[in-house]
């Protein structure tokens, strides 16, 4: 039996299918963005930023595909029956820690 409501579990659901499909446009525009970086002969200056703008992109890409991770397997455990509980304890994830980090696993 589930600590959480059919309400607070549609709440976030919703939530988690909201942050899914963020971090799946962030992608696509981080791609999309990527395939249009296309300077022939940029300047060394340029060129140092470009590389430092790619970094940053790519450990931001990082960090979603992570979160994405966890939305997706959150999601999961929302039809199997097993959201909200302690991956480490098994014990109910307190519904504050929830709504705050609807993906939280601990």
């Amino acid at each position: 039996m589930s600590h959480l409501s059919e309400s607070d579990l549609h709440r976030l659901r919703t939530a988690l299918s909201h942050k899914r499909d963020e971090l799946l446009a962030a992608r696509r525009a981080t791609e999309a963005d990527q395939r249009g970086i296309a300077d022939p002969e940029p300047e060394e200056a340029d060129s140092a930023e470009q590389l430092i703008e790619q970094e940053a992109a790519r450990r931001l890409g990082e960090h979603d595909a992570a979160v994405l991770a966890d939305v997706e397997r959150a999601l999961q455990k929302i039809e199997a029956g097993r959201y909200g509980l302690s991956e480490d304890t098994g014990q109910p994830i307190p519904i504050a820690r929830l709504d705050a980090l609807p993906w939280a696993r601990r």
